[in-house]
């Protein structure tokens, strides 16, 4: 056998194009494991920057709020609203944890385009 250049193509040669097609497979995995991880890092960080703003200015209008209505009805029915108050925070809290359950279990599996890349490598391998 003999390649383009008229050159033998022995055993060694097969051999060392099959390890650098490895390597050039095995980097352009990593190229892409590499790009989701900074992409989920970015998409992580925005996230909980947003959720921290939400939950303090959310925090602040709660407490103004509840003041508010404290206040309001100081003279007659203050332990009544301080009751009910505390039972719709209670309620919001709940319901909030219900949803982050629900947001939880229907997350994306991390890193899908690696894994599915890594699939198909072993499917043409068969």
């Amino acid at each position: 056998m003999a390649d383009e250049a008229g050159q033998p193509v022995g055993l060694f040669d097969s051999l060392k194009a099959f390890a650098r097609t490895i390597l050039a497979l095995a980097q352009t995995r990593l190229e892409i494991l590499v790009n989701e991880i900074e992409e989920q890092r970015a998409l992580l960080a925005r996230e909980a920057f947003l959720a921290l703003a939400g939950v303090f200015l959310l925090g602040l209008g709660i407490v103004f709020a509840a003041l508010f209505f404290v206040i309001l009805f100081w003279d007659t029915h203050r332990l009544l609203v301080v009751g009910l108050l505390a039972v719709l925070f209670l309620a919001g809290a709940a319901a909030v944890f219900a949803g982050l359950r629900a947001a939880q279990a229907n997350k994306p599996k991390a890193f899908s385009a690696t894994l599915g890349e890594f699939a198909k490598d072993r499917e043409s391998l068969r």
